[in-house]
């Protein structure tokens, strides 16, 4: 019945809450975050794992821009750490975090052994929300290029999910076929719902057994479970 399959990157497939412990573990040792009475490591990860969640949903539904994600996520997480920073501080930490951050490679559980297994059979994509540079890097670090035709991003698209254009735009490039096409992701409200006002059949990756108000085609809890779909 699939043909194109439509993966989303982060959270998905590459492990951005792992990778960016890694990086914020950095970011805190060599700017000596510790100074700032900043004292646990643990709180700034958290807290920022917090802040840039609430960022990307305001940005997916249009109430910020990519710019002003970029400027604040940092000076939000230290100013509710209760440091007294600035924008221009946490801009320099966000261009740190963007610089290590693709360098990282964790993959989620099960992500290596479902793209060998669909590889031969379908064409896989991902359509991002992440800045095409980062997301090229991302997928170079973790070796996972080899697997996708096309890689695509609100910047190639001038559209981000859950904007409908964006899936036109990736179904254009591909030369796929609606009725052919699966979306894959974690994010209820870019993903999901993104998919779903497209008219195309989406996979709900779950983990966390979020209760979706409108039901995607199928939920999975872990990647492996695509190999009884696909």
């Amino acid at each position: 019945m699939y043909k194109h399959l439509f993966f989303d990157l982060d959270h998905t497939l590459w492990d951005f809450e792992k990778n960016s412990s890694e990086s914020l573990a950095e970011l805190y040792h060599s700017f000596e975050l510790n100074s700032l009475n900043i004292s646990e490591l643990s709180a700034f990860q958290q807290e920022f794992s917090v802040v840039n969640r609430r960022y990307w949903s305001m940005l997916e539904s249009n109430q910020i821009t990519h710019e002003q994600l970029r400027r604040r996520r940092f000076r939000d997480t230290l100013i509710n750490l209760g440091v007294d920073t600035d924008e221009a501080f946490g801009l320099k930490l966000n261009e740190a975090f963007l610089e290590l951050l693709p360098q990282k490679s964790h993959l989620i559980d099960g992500a290596i052994e479902i793209l060998d297994f669909l590889a031969p059979n379908y064409e896989l994509h991902i359509i991002s929300n992440g800045w095409q540079d980062v997301q090229a890097r991302k997928i170079k670090s973790s070796k996972i290029e080899h697997y996708f035709g096309e890689v695509i991003t609100n910047e190639r698209a001038e559209a981000r999910k859950p904007n409908k254009k964006i899936f036109d735009y990736a179904l254009q490039v591909t030369k796929a076929q609606l009725s052919e096409s699966i979306m894959i992701g974690d994010n209820y409200d870019a993903d999901i719902m993104g998919a779903i006002n497209a008219n195309m059949d989406v996979v709900f990756y779950n983990p966390d057994n979020f209760e979706a108000t409108q039901k995607p085609t199928f939920d999975i809890k872990q990647l492996i479970e695509l190999k009884e779909i696909l």
